[in-house]
């Protein structure tokens, strides 16, 4: 591949950062590919933390940087918020870890997504968005006693065989737009488990409606992200989300909202709220606990109790309901109700995208910056961007020179933007307007250097 920026994807990091090459070595020999999974790994080595405060986080050698990866986006009000700090000695005093039994926090914090979430009737606790999803979906299908699940294309829902489908893809296997193939995201994957899902092209309701009309007595749920943060930044179209709840209604189909990423990040009612489209079920996991691993499944009472113990849909799990994790959600959201960070964080993103905005235009670079609230990301195209396949067409993955080039350029001033297939970042509430103004001027700075490199779409 081509590199008009100068710097490869294998060479050294552009600080010091021997200890994180050493703990690599180290880590290679024992732990396939020295990270754990893709979300880590990087080249030529990942950059070892070691410890992460407010806005801040730092690695094994000691370099300090503003940090705009907040763990994929669940760190909402900050690395080791103090607030929440006395909730952990608390709980360890006054219950424990885990009981694997009823406690009373799990009721709680039920009761305060129902009062938030618009499609909250009844809830349930997992660990991770991946297991929230998956019982969602296996629930839905219970319901509703049909097979297959339809999913939009470049949406991320975790790693299970249910939808590890077509999320990053080669567009040239997945069939054309109108009548797209499902793309599987891994090896091992069930022999003829692309027979239970339908795709589509996120925002393409024409070819929604016309998987209607092919597969709808058979399509058990749609599920979709609300807002689709698993490909940078993708907001619906006018119409999109109504249209996947009008037709789910007509045609007694669930539809699932995956608010893994968006649920409490965008507002305590989540994108649900905020965008007036209500589903039948919602996943929830990541800024609901500021970090701690917690997942839920809310939705309509006469769904929800399918599952088991009232229903045969079998739900259960050592660490579901985990005191630790439940306390520091239902303290989590006791801050967002009584301290709303929402307001702030919107400023913030509108002057961060601003800034962003005004350095491309300055360079004439061929580039774009996408926000919706404390979600943010950079495209290397001038080209409209409504679904996975536009992102496709352009520069894409972690080790392409446009994406290696910036996030070197930034962490030599001290920002962190982690390794993705995507240039994406997070706010969050310890996040200052002296942070987001170093960003812009970093980012000012990066455009004006390497403007010629971007006059056209890589």
């Amino acid at each position: 591949m081509p590199d008009p920026f100068g710097c490869s994807s294998s060479e050294d990091w552009p600080v010091p950062h021997s200890r994180s090459r050493a703990l690599f070595e180290r880590a290679r020999k024992l732990i396939p590919g020295g990270a754990l999974g893709q979300g880590s790994a990087v080249d030529p080595y990942p950059i070892f933390m070691s410890k992460a405060l407010g806005s801040r986080i730092w690695d094994v050698d000691g370099n300090e940087y503003i940090d705009f990866h907040c763990a994929f986006g669940a760190v909402l009000l900050g690395h080791n918020d103090a607030r929440l700090r006395p909730i952990i000695d608390d709980t360890l005093n006054d219950h424990g870890l885990v009981f694997a039994t009823a406690h009373p926090l799990e009721a709680s914090l039920a009761d305060r997504i129902v009062r938030h979430l618009p499609s909250a009737e009844r809830v349930i606790f997992a660990c991770t968005g991946s297991e929230a999803t998956f019982h969602a979906i296996r629930l839905s299908r219970a319901y509703t006693g049909r097979p297959l699940i339809l999913k939009f294309e470049g949406n991320y829902h975790g790693w299970h065989d249910y939808t590890q489908w077509s999320v990053h893809f080669d567009t040239a296997v997945a069939g054309s737009k109108k009548a797209p193939i499902p793309v599987p995201g891994s090896t091992g994957m069930l022999p003829g488990a692309e027979h239970s899902v339908v795709t589509c092209g996120y925002n393409d309701i024409a070819t929604l409606r016309e998987q209607f009309r092919r597969h709808g007595d058979a399509i058990a749920a749609v599920i979709v992200e609300p807002i689709l943060c698993n490909s940078g930044l993708v907001t619906p179209v006018p119409g999109f989300l109504e249209e996947c709840r009008r037709l789910c209604s007509e045609r007694n189909s669930l539809l699932i909202f995956d608010e893994i990423i968006t649920g409490f990040r965008l507002g305590l009612g989540g994108a649900q709220e905020r965008l007036g489209v209500t589903p039948d079920l919602t996943t929830l996991g990541k800024a609901i606990a500021n970090g701690m691993p917690i997942s839920a499944v809310a939705g309509r009472a006469d769904v929800m109790e399918h599952i088991s113990p009232l229903g045969k849909t079998f739900f259960s799990g050592t660490f579901y309901g985990h005191v630790l994790s439940v306390a520091l959600a239902l303290g989590c959201v006791r801050i967002l109700e009584s301290e709303p960070p929402f307001d702030r964080l919107n400023v913030l993103g509108d002057t961060l995208r601003a800034g962003i905005q005004a350095a491309i235009d300055a360079s004439g670079g061929a580039a774009q910056v996408r926000q919706f609230g404390s979600v943010w990301t950079l495209y290397f195209t001038d080209a409209p961007v409504n679904s996975f396949r536009d992102v496709a067409r352009f520069a894409r993955g972690k080790n392409h020179p446009v994406h290696v080039a910036y996030r070197r350029w930034m962490l030599t001033n001290g920002i962190y933007i982690h390794p993705h297939s995507f240039l994406r970042g997070y706010l969050n509430d310890a996040h200052s307007a002296d942070d987001i103004q170093l960003t812009i001027a970093a980012t000012q700075g990066f455009f004006a250097k390497y403007a010629g490199s971007l006059q056209t779409s890589l």
